[in-house]
This record gives C-alpha cells, structure tokens and sequence, in this order.
C-alpha cells in the first residue's frame, strides 16, 4: 500500500501546494507504518491515537489512570480516560494528576480548577 498512497501524497502536494519539483527536491525519505508504530511503540496494531474509541471492548472500558496492576503508577494519554485527541491527552493528564493527589492525602482539584474546563464558565479574575 505504500507506494500508492506515496504517489496520491506527492500528487496532492504538486496540485494544491504548488510543489511541482517535490520528488526532485527529495534528499531524504522515510515511511513510517502502522507496523512500524506497532513495533516501535508496542501500541495495539500501530494506532496512532491509541485505543479506539469505540467498538464492544474500548468505547466505554478504557483504562482509567490509575494502573491497577502497578501501585503508584499513574496513565495519562491516548490509551487512557478519556482518550486521543489533544484536548483529551491534556485532560487525561489532568485526571491522572488529581488522581495522584487525592492518593497523596491531597484534597485533588479545586472547584475552580474543575470548571475550568467545562463550557460556558467564566474564568476567574487575574
């Protein structure tokens, strides 16, 4: 499948970006496979974004972020709650952070910190 989609991706830049000389101006090409990630990163088939976010088993039974295999071991990102995306990575960290501070005895995020994220609430005054 790869050189198919090289030649639709060199087709596309010649047509829509004005790259006419691209393939000329190649001093260095790498591919990187969906194997390639799966090997690399040992992530499940190579996904990129980590589980899938829907299907019988991920939709709703991904990780959550703390680890109940290792004690102390925190999961934030695409394979964990909530899932891919930026704004799910940087929420999923944020979980993961609260959930090492309550472990911690601290009081985990203030109500503040918790509307922040949600729409429609006014952040607090600088």
């Amino acid at each position: 499948m790869l050189p198919g989609y090289r030649r639709t991706i060199l087709d596309k830049l010649k047509r829509t970006a004005g790259m006419e000389d691209i393939e000329e101006r190649i001093v260095v090409e790498q591919a990187l496979t969906p194997q390639d990630i799966h090997e690399r990163y040992k992530v499940l088939d190579g996904a990129i974004y980590g589980l899938a976010s829907h299907g019988v088993w991920t939709g709703a039974f991904k990780p959550g972020n703390r680890s109940r295999a290792v004690k102390g071991l925190y999961l934030a990102g695409g394979a964990a709650h909530p899932g891919p995306g930026m704004p799910m990575v940087m929420m999923s960290g944020w979980i993961a952070a609260d959930a090492l501070d309550q472990d911690l005895g601290g009081r985990g995020m203030s109500e503040a910190a918790r509307a922040a994220g949600q729409r429609g609430v006014p952040l607090a005054a600088e």
